[in-house]
């Protein structure tokens, strides 16, 4: 009996192996999705970031042709399918490493910009000692600015408390914005 089942089944011309090295249709279609996404992905990119992505022209073409379509939903379904099949002929895997090193921030700018907020409510909340350390640490920085962007803050700030009103709150948000920029040129 053993043996007219051994026969069944290589009769069946099922090879287990087959199955190992052909993907599944699902797995396929799970695929295909994926790098439709990364199409995506690179649709949310702007023009000098993309730039720095190793992208095939026809892919390119295909890009630029997606952001000229108008906002109709099949026509922008269609050309966002035919930038996951033209994904399949690329090299993904750069383009996936490009993507991923575009939306990790790098450690150093981080830092950077953990150094602004500091300065930035430092200053805000310091009086001329904080002036003077900013300056004597970073030496492009100049006194005279720090304190007319100081005093702007400081008068919208009270104009915007006296009167509670949106307008004043919103100009104190942007002297703030100012500093802060101000502080980015300087550190570097």
């Amino acid at each position: 009996m053993n043996d007219n089942r051994l026969n069944l089944d290589a009769n069946s011309g099922h090879d287990d192996n087959a199955d190992d090295n052909e993907e599944s249709k699902t797995q396929r279609k799970k695929r295909m999705t994926e790098l439709q996404k990364m199409g995506e992905d690179l649709l949310s990119l702007n023009k000098k970031q993309l730039e720095q992505i190793e992208v095939p022209e026809p892919l390119l073409g295909a890009l630029r042709e997606y952001q000229r379509l108008p906002n109709r939903h099949e026509a922008k379904r269609r050309q966002l399918q035919f930038i996951g099949k033209l994904m399949r002929g690329s090299d993904h895997e750069s383009i996936r490493a490009a993507l991923e090193k575009l939306r990790t921030p790098d450690r150093q700018e981080i830092r950077r910009g953990q150094d602004i907020e500091h300065w930035g409510e430092r200053l805000l909340s310091g009086g001329e000692e904080d002036i003077q350390a900013f300056v004597e640490t970073w030496p492009s920085a100049e006194r005279q600015t720090l304190r007319q962007l100081l005093r702007r803050y400081s008068q919208v700030a009270t104009t915007a408390a006296e009167v509670e009103a949106e307008k004043g709150s919103e100009a104190a948000k942007i002297q703030r914005r100012r500093l802060l920029d101000y502080i980015k040129t300087c550190i570097d």
